[in-house]
Parts: structure tokens; C-alpha cells; sequence
């Protein structure tokens, strides 16, 4: 095989396809593609670029390099797919990882910390000892195999928070309220989709998934990775098979596929702007928006999916509990010239967190400070998702989640902290209709589960192309004599695993229900 000869190429090194990697195109300078985490200057030409203007100043900001903002915020739930892949894959070695410090739900200008264990939830004193045993039951059936249980029977396909509160369970509407949107990551309110994500059956294999993990690497069933998260994930992915030989070229404009349909083999061959030698390949996998115009419109059929985003990076931490009122003897001491305020030990600062607005209060954030390595000592960055105009559909709830700030300032007017940077804008993830990733874009705890189910589809679909191609050629050779050795007929592609052997035993334990 000649250096510019691959069996697969891939564009795009977003999660999915930096999990499945050949030969990689990417025609941005960096890794990610999607899920890319970029420093602050580089994410400002990432806004630019997209032709959504709608920031605020960097100049009173300093140390760009030390941002790591990620274009599409995720978590990892500690038992399931994603967590089994960096570790069979080995890509966990090469990054760090920590876990959620804590999910809160927005109510009535406040949050409600969601309890993470047993514990937790009987020194909740907010909870009735007749709620208490209520959902102690209900999260023994959710954390177990409810499938088939008399419980479950005829209401697979009703509304999760219907069926929390008028099911077997009859949870208040706080509680169930409080399960279908933080724990579930449902979306909507009852009544407003027919979709399968906010029915009973897929909402409880999400609680499961939640409840399964809680426990495995601490209290928190969630981790967040260091600098950005998936970014910095998919990155690592590609590092690995850049060790493995995989090649990457970057930053290239892909200036023309043509699919070689006179060859015997029907090869494509790739051609990149300011690149010395056009590129052959058996079979290209990449999402249809990433395909230059006109290439592949005949086959297939761009999915529209678009969601609202804003980044804030404000200089005082948020915290999810109220601050306690200061006693008289407590003294206050003002911190000194150039000194970062801190904030009083009684309000504990949030580093890593998820908070979650129910539909009918003002969608689901989140907030990280310098314990992730993605921004540096003494700033916190958030995210909020949400589609329409950006700014006009985010603000309330960038203004609520502003009012979460804490202050070291011994005033008893509480005030919210000025952003030093905000940024909003619309971003439509790639997907195509012929790719096995889904058209809707996954909730921030669904996206590794969902990456890792697409590139595994992807990864035996390329297989069993290449077994065909192979097998056909090597067959095609032998009856013509060449090419082959003597008594040599046909080719066997045996692939056995999705990821090779590494030296030692992977957890597979998790649910990928």
C-alpha cells in the first residue's frame, strides 16, 4: 500500500468519529470538531466564524491559553459505555478526571441540592418520613430489574412524571419533579411531547443508569474530565490511535472527493487544498455536513438540529446552598490589594455542578472552576443550552443562575455578579440521516452513551464493507492467477473485539440499556 492508500478515512475528529479512526481529515486546526475545547482567543474566532457576533468583550480578561471552554458540555456517568471505552482503550491515561460535586434543581428563586445517596436523603428534613419511605421504595425498583414487574404493566408508555405521581408510587409533585428533570434528564413538561425520551420505560433506564453509578468513584454518579471534558476526550481518543499508526492531517480544506467508479475496486480518492498528493480510500465515513457541497446530496439527507448556548465567565464561584448569616463574632477581613475576594466558609463554593431548571421555572447548565483544569484560579465558567434568538431565550436564565454568586462582602444586600465574558449563539451539531448518530441532539449526560453506540455502528458496518471488498478482490485475484501465493485463496478479515487487547481486564459493567 502506497503512504497515501487507506482502507478507511474519516472527517471530522468529533467524538464519535475519534472513537473509529483510520485516517482522520479535519479541515479545523484542532481536535473535536464539535465537541472541541478551545481557549478563549480561539473560541471568539470560533463565534466569529460562525457569524454569531454576539459577545462581550476579552480585554478585561488575561491568560486566554489557560480557558478550556468546550463547545458542547457533557458529563460521564461512572458506570456505562463511555467510561468502559477510555478505559479498554486506554485513552484514560491520558487525561484527568473528577467528579460532579453536586446537582441542584432552580425553584422559586432558589435551588434545591438533589440528594446523591441513601444518606442524604434521610437528613433531608425538607422530606416527610412518609416521603422518605415512599421513594426509598421507588428508587429500590428504578436501581433494580423493573422490566416485567406488576408495576410497570400498561404504563411503559405514559408520561414519567404521571407516572410518578399517580402510579404505585405517588410521589408529591416536588419529588416527582425533581426525578423526571435531575435525575431522568427529561426535557419537557407532561402533556408537551409524544416522544419515547419522556416516556416511563426510557426515563426509568436512565434513572438506572444515574442510580448504578452513584457510589462506583464516589458520591457523585457523574465525573467531569479535565480540560473541557469531551474535548479533551476525543482528543485523547486520537492520540491513541495516533500511537496505534493512525494518520491525522489537519487543518486542510478538503477540495474534492471523486469516487473512482471505473476502477475495478471503486476506490475514492481525496484531494485537500495547499496538499501535496491527492488521498485513496476504500470507504470515506463522515457526517453529511462535513462532505464538500454537492458530493453526496444524491445519498444522503442533512437532519436539522440546532441548540441555543451561552458562556459566561464570571470572577466569584456559585454555590447551590444560601449562605449562613454571619454571628457577631465573626469578623470579616477585607482582602487585600490585587487578592481574589473568597467567599465566607459558611456558603460553600460550587467547582463542578450541574444545575437543572424544570420547564415550567425558567433548561439544564452547567458551572466549573479551576479544580477541572479548565480555567484559571479564581474564575468559573458556565454553560447554559437551550433555540430562537440566543441571547433573548438564555438571558433569564443566565441572570437566575448569576444570583447563585457568592461575595465575600460583609453587606447583607445580596447582589449578582457582573460577567466578565458572556457569549451566545446557535449551534447545529453535524448529523446525517444515513449516519447511525441520532438526529436529536442528547441531553449532556447522554452524549458519551450516545458517541459510543454511533462509532461501534460505525466501526462493524466499515467491517463488514471491507470483508466484502477484500474478500471479493483476493477471489477476483485468485481466479486470475495474480497476485496470491501458491495454494492461497481468499482473504479472512477476523475481527473479534472493538478494542484490541490492552493487558488487562476492563470493567464492562456498564448498563447500556
Amino acid at each position: 500500500m502506497s503512504e497515501g492508500a487507506f482502507d478507511v478515512i474519516i472527517i471530522g475528529t468529533g467524538l464519535t468519529e475519534s472513537i473509529t479512526a483510520v485516517a482522520h481529515l479535519d479541515t479545523n486546526p484542532y481536535y473535536g470538531g464539535d465537541e472541541a475545547s478551545l481557549s478563549l482567543d480561539e473560541y471568539v474566532d470560533w463565534v466569529t466564524k460562525q457569524n454569531q457576533n454576539s459577545f462581550s468583550s476579552i480585554s478585561a480578561l488575561n491568560a486566554y491559553r489557560q480557558y478550556s471552554i468546550t463547545l458542547c458540555p457533557s458529563v460521564i456517568p461512572a458506570t456505562g459505555p463511555l467510561i468502559s471505552s477510555l478505559v479498554a482503550s486506554g485513552v484514560s491515561r491520558y487525561g484527568g478526571f473528577r467528579l460532579i460535586e453536586q446537582i441542584g434543581v432552580y425553584s422559586e428563586n432558589k435551588v434545591k441540592p438533589v440528594p446523591a445517596s441513601k444518606e442524604d436523603i434521610f437528613k433531608d428534613k425538607s422530606i416527610s418520613l412518609l416521603e422518605k419511605r415512599r421513594l426509598m421504595r421507588f428508587l429500590v425498583f428504578a436501581s433494580g430489574d423493573f422490566e416485567g414487574k406488576p408495576e410497570m404493566e400498561g404504563k411503559e408508555d405514559i408520561p414519567f412524571i404521571e407516572f410518578l405521581k399517580t402510579g404505585p408510587f405517588a410521589l408529591n409533585a416536588e419529588m416527582a419533579e425533581t426525578i423526571t428533570y435531575a435525575l431522568s434528564f427529561c426535557i419537557l413538561p407532561s402533556g408537551a411531547s409524544t416522544t419515547s425520551k419522556h416516556q416511563t420505560g426510557p426515563a426509568l433506564h436512565r434513572l438506572r443508569r444515574y442510580l448504578r453509578s452513584a457510589g462506583r468513584y464516589g458520591p457523585s454518579p457523574f465525573l467531569i474530565g479535565h480540560y473541557g471534558s469531551s474535548g479533551e476526550i476525543a482528543q485523547g481518543f486520537c492520540r491513541t490511535a495516533a500511537v496505534s499508526g493512525g494518520v491525522y492531517i489537519l487543518g486542510k480544506p478538503i477540495a474534492s472527493i471523486t469516487r473512482n467508479a471505473d476502477s475495478e475496486d471503486s476506490t475514492y480518492t481525496v484531494k485537500l487544498e495547499d496538499f501535496p498528493e491527492p488521498i485513496t480510500c476504500d470507504l470515506i465515513i463522515s457526517s453529511a455536513s462535513r462532505l464538500p457541497a454537492g458530493v453526496a446530496e444524491a445519498e444522503m439527507n442533512l437532519l436539522s438540529a440546532s441548540i441555543a448556548r451561552c458562556i459566561c465567565i464570571i470572577d466569584k464561584p456559585l454555590s447551590f446552598a444560601p449562605p449562613k448569616q454571619s454571628t457577631s463574632d465573626q469578623v470579616v477581613e477585607p482582602a487585600g490589594e490585587g487578592e481574589n475576594e473568597t467567599p465566607s466558609p459558611s456558603a460553600p463554593a460550587l467547582d463542578t455542578g450541574v444545575l437543572v431548571f424544570p420547564p415550567s421555572s425558567l433548561p439544564n447548565g452547567s458551572d466549573s472552576a479551576a479544580g477541572t483544569m479548565s480555567v484559571p484560579k479564581g474564575k468559573c465558567t458556565f454553560t447554559i443550552p437551550g433555540v430562537q434568538d440566543p441571547e433573548r431565550l438564555l438571558k433569564p436564565y443566565l441572570d437566575a443562575t448569576l444570583s447563585l454568586s457568592l461575595s465575600s462582602s460583609s453587606s447583607s444586600a445580596a447582589t449578582p455578579v457582573d460577567p466578565l465574558f458572556t457569549s451566545f449563539y446557535i449551534q447545529s451539531p453535524s448529523s446525517s440521516s444515513s449516519a447511525p448518530s441520532p438526529s436529536a441532539i442528547p441531553n449532556m449526560q447522554e452524549l458519551g452513551r450516545r458517541s459510543c453506540g454511533g462509532c461501534r455502528e460505525v466501526f462493524w458496518k466499515g467491517v463488514e464493507v471491507l470483508k466484502s471488498r477484500k474478500g471479493r478482490k483476493a477471489s477476483e485475484e485468485a481466479v486470475s492467477g495474480e497476485g496470491m501465493k501458491e495454494g492461497e485463496f481468499g482473504v479472512e478479515i477476523n475481527i473479534e473485539s472493538f478494542w484490541p487487547s490492552i493487558g488487562s481486564d476492563v470493567d464492562e459493567d456498564g448498563d447500556d440499556d
